[in-house]
Parts: C-alpha cells; structure tokens; sequence
C-alpha cells in the first residue's frame, strides 16, 4: 500500500546523526582557498578513508524528509560506487542512478518543500558551480540557483526514493576535500606546445580511468577550435578501465583507422596521455598500445612533445618618465634604437614580444594604441578607443587591446601601414574590459571585465585562422568574480597553468596567485591600492606598482624596487 505524505516548506540544514553531525552546507565562494603549487598540476594520491565525511544508510521509519536529506548527505560518499547513498534509492533505481553525471556544488542549507505532484519534494539550493561527467568545472554567478523534483515511495512499509535526477550535491565547503583539479593537455595550433585545460574529478581510485576518458572525449568547450586533440575522432578505451599498478599507467585505446606504422602520430598520443597522467602521484611510467599491441614510439632520442613551460625573458619594460628602459634586477638599461620613440606622447603601459624586437604602448593618457619595432622605431597609431586596456603580445606576432566599451582589437606588429583588427566576443555584451592578457603559448586569453557593479576573471580560447590571425574569443571559462566591495582588477599570467590577480576593496588592493583550476592562495596586502601588475616566470616574479613605488613579492611582503621606473611589463 502507498502512503500519501504531504509536505510543507522547510530550510533544512540536511544533517545526518552519525559519528557526530554531518552537516550539509556550503561556504561563501568558490573557489576554495588553500595552497597553490607553483609549477605543476595538483598532485592527487590515493584518498584516505579517514578524509571522508562519515555518511550513513537510512534507518526504519524515516520520514520522507528524512530519507530525502539522508540522501543528500550521502552524496559526499564515494566509497564502493556510493553504496550508501544507493540504499536509499529503490531497486530498480539503484541499479541506473549515475552519481557520476553531473555534481551541484552549492553554498548555504538546502530547502526542501512540497512538490506539484504527490510523494513529489522539491529541493533547492544556492548554487555556485556545475560540474559534468567529463570533469568540466562551470561556475555560476552569485545568485544562481538549483532546483530538482524527487519522488518518494513505500517499498515494505519505508520511504525510497523512485526518482530523483542523475548527480550528486557537494557542498562547496567539502569540495576540496572529495574533489581534486587535474589538468588535461591538448596540442597547441603550432603544433609545437601542449596547454592545460583544468578538470574537477572525484578524489579516489580509478581516477586515471576517469581522466583518460575526458581525454578523450576533447577539450572543454573554452577551448573548442583554439586547440587540438591527437586522437582520431572517435578513439575509445579498449578496456573498461586505466589500471595503475607499480607506478605504471597501462593506457589500451581502440583507434579507428588506425596505423601501426604512424610513428609521429603515436608519439603525439602518447605525449597527450603521458603528460596528463605523470601529475598523479601514484603514476611514474605509461605504457600506450593501440591496434591490439604496444604503440610504436620510434627512436629513443625522438623526444615527445616537451612538457617544459613556455617562459618569457626574465628582464622588464618600463617607463623612466616618457623613455623606455629594461629594468632587471634592480638596474636599468636604455633599449637600444627605441628609447626615445615615445618622448612627449604622454606613454603608459609598455609592452614587448619575448623576442623583446616588437614593442607596443597606449600614448595620448591612454586612448591610443601604438606599435614599432627595433627595425622601426618611430611609433605608429594602430587604434583609437576609450579606457583601453594595457597592451599584450602574443607569440603570433599580434598585440592586443580591450576597450571600456566591450571591444577586443588586434593589430598585427609587424605590419605598420593597417588599424587594429576587430576579434569577435559577442558574449563581452558591452562590459567593460580591465585587463587582457595572451597566455604564452597563445591558446588563452586571461580577462578581466566589468559592469560597474561587479567584474570576473574569465580564461578564453582564441581561435585563429590558418594564418594565425586572431579571428574570435571562445565562450569564456569563469575563473572567479566579485561584487561590491571586491571588485577584481589587474592580472597576469606567471606560467601556463598559474596568473595573479587582484581583488580591489576600499581599503586597499589584495592580489592573489591563483591557478586555472580557479584555486588561489592570498598574496599579501596592499593598503595603498595596486595601479599595474606584472607576472614573469612563476611566484619569485610577481611585482605590483603601488603609490608610485615599484614592489616584488619577497616571501610574505612586498619589497620596494623603485620609485622611478613605472608601468612595467614582462613579455607577453
């Protein structure tokens, strides 16, 4: 016999009695804080049991209520394929629910009331991310929501759940503590570099399996046509799994059309895979075969795609007044043939290519963009625009600009005669752009922008033509976003998988060191504001201009450098 169970509106805190209280509630913002590696991925080792929040099954005579946030807590327990959370679901839905689907990461207690149809309750939360079955991490903005409909029924006189959707609901409070950032790596456009793309997977084994498969299936829609997979369309797991015993990885792929005798192509699939799994801890050595047998790789000295970061010269531009000057460990230099080249233009904001032979700069106070070369020194006027943003090289030899009007402009260095080309990013709707920065290997496009009450970090791909022309701006991937009082500002990239940025308060400026995966660790404060920041190779270069003082990050302070040299820039 079927019940009939009518509920009314509640906001409850979904806390389980078990080895204490559970509670089911998330923190303020996403992303978490805690510490950020320098250089590599986050290393994820096999979870401790111990680390799990304790989770139990349901007991007798639970209210639907009951079962309804029993289950709900459950979620945060991965053991066994979520075997507690199983128990309260009925048979038959037992055996097809996908935890595995999709996770809401959410903050605040959840509230549960009565749903449109009988035994039916409708839970709601906060919601401030998504994350699918491929690890792909979506932030929402502040304000967002997140509904479902369960529906209960009597299975031998207790309450099951016999629908609910697929996915589970993990407090951002808990995130860090069951899920785990890895970053995938796909192939550059030059065919020469390979860029990060940061997942969120379950914290547990059988990781590899699961990174492998969103390997597989392509890059993040951020990055869709800025990058390349080497894997022909279609490429699967050969088995159900990616075993790891001893420290190796045993990657089995089933390719089509594929070819034995394809030494360059296995190499780039094995670049792929191996780079991607070596940053788990518990992998020291991948084995690739593919066609039934162990992938040919060639020649031992042909090396595979290099894992090494792409870096920038460890020396600065910057103005000594209206003249350009290197500055590198604490001493300037004059840059030879184009020093003088904006004397009287009111300069600001100086920027050069890693080659530091191609040079920009915003002249007239800010509302002009002008390029020149050491081959030719005198500046010429590329774009004229309102509130542009500091100049940016990329390795295609284009510098770039943002406007206060939600327009992005590139301007090709090394042809003097042509304006500025318009790049497409319909999604900006007229928001101003802060700050715009190429990331090295230039697949990437770190962003700031604002509407005036409140402003994003978002990470876009750029897609080219065949000619590397900057044509669009992918979509952006959210990074992170303040309101009010907390409005972010500048930022720069550091190396390919780490920038900083900087949150403005009215008290003063707190920059921060942040990861793509969106994770970031507070860098100390700065009481009297930050006007500009520059980024070289990784956190011992990290500088701040601030009350007309130039200040290097040093441990847990900043260090004056200089009161003299201004708008410095590393390349980039």
């Amino acid at each position: 016999m079927r019940r009939t169970h009518r509920f009314s509106l509640h906001r409850w805190p979904l806390a389980v009695t078990v080895t204490g209280a559970l509670l089911l509630s998330g923190c303020a913002s996403i992303p978490t804080s805690g510490p950020v590696h320098q250089a590599d991925p986050p290393v994820s080792s096999t979870p401790d049991a111990s680390t799990e929040p304790a989770v139990a099954g349901p007991e007798a005579d639970m209210t639907p209520e009951e079962v309804v946030q029993g289950f709900l807590a459950a979620g945060q327990g991965q053991d066994d394929d979520y075997a507690v959370a199983r128990q309260y679901l009925t048979t038959d839905l037992a055996e097809t629910w996908s935890p595995y689907e999709r996770t809401v990461v959410f903050s605040g207690a959840a509230g549960i009331q009565e749903g449109l149809e009988e035994n039916q309750v409708r839970v709601s939360v906060d919601e401030r991310a998504t994350i699918d079955d491929h690890g792909v991490m979506k932030r929402r903005e502040a304000g967002s929501s997140e509904e479902m409909d369960v529906e209960l029924t009597e299975v031998d006189g207790q309450w099951r759940i016999s629908s609910v959707p697929d996915g589970v609901l993990v407090p951002a409070s808990n995130l860090d503590d069951l899920y785990q950032p890895h970053n995938l790596y796909f192939l550059g456009k030059d065919g020469k570099t390979v860029v990060p793309d940061p997942r969120w997977f379950p914290d547990r084994q059988g990781v590899s399996t699961s990174i492998i498969r969103a390997l597989l299936n392509g890059p993040a829609p951020y990055l869709e046509g800025s990058v390349d997979s080497t894997f022909p369309e279609g490429t699967e797991l050969a088995g159900p799994s990616v075993p790891v015993q001893d420290g190796t990885a045993e990657v089995s792929l089933d390719v089509p059309d594929y070819s034995a005798v394809d030494v360059v192509g296995n190499r780039n699939m094995y670049s792929q895979v191996s780079l991607t799994l070596l940053a788990l801890g518990n992998v020291e050595n991948v084995n690739l075969s593919a066609g039934g047998g162990e992938a040919d790789l060639g020649a031992d000295d042909q090396s595979p795609l290099s894992p090494d970061p792409v870096t920038v010269p460890s020396r600065q531009i910057g103005l000594d007044g209206d003249r350009l000057v290197y500055l590198q460990g604490g001493q300037t230099q004059a840059v030879d043939s184009v020093s003088d080249a904006l004397v009287g233009q009111a300069p600001q904001n100086p920027a050069m290519n890693a080659d530091m032979t191609e040079f920009a700069a915003l002249v007239d106070d800010g509302s002009t963009l002008v390029t020149f070369t050491d081959a030719e020194p005198e500046a010429v006027e590329r774009f004229t625009g309102e509130d542009l943003s500091a100049p940016s090289t990329d390795p295609n030899g284009w510098v770039w600009v943002g406007t206060g009007d939600g327009q992005v402009r590139a301007a090709d260095a090394g042809t003097a005669g042509t304006q500025a080309e318009d790049v497409d990013a319909p999604w900006l709707d007229g928001r101003a752009v802060r700050s715009l920065k190429i990331s090295r290997d230039g697949s990437r496009a770190l962003i700031v922008v604002s509407d005036g009450e409140s402003a994003q970090v978002l990470i876009s791909g750029v897609q080219r033509d065949d000619d590397g022309r900057p044509q669009s701006l992918n979509t952006p991937y959210l990074v992170d976003s303040g309101e009010g009082d907390l409005m972010m500002g500048d930022a720069a990239w550091i190396s390919e998988t780490q920038f900083v940025a900087t949150s403005v308060t009215d008290g003063g400026t707190a920059p921060r060191l942040y990861d793509i995966s969106g994770r970031y660790r507070e860098l100390p404060y700065v009481d009297d504001g930050v006007t500009n920041v520059a980024g070289g190779n990784g956190e011992r270069e990290i500088f701040v201009e601030s009350g007309d003082e130039l200040r290097l990050l040093t441990g847990e302070s900043w260090s004056p450098q200089s009161d003299q040299i201004a708008s410095t820039a590393f390349a980039g």
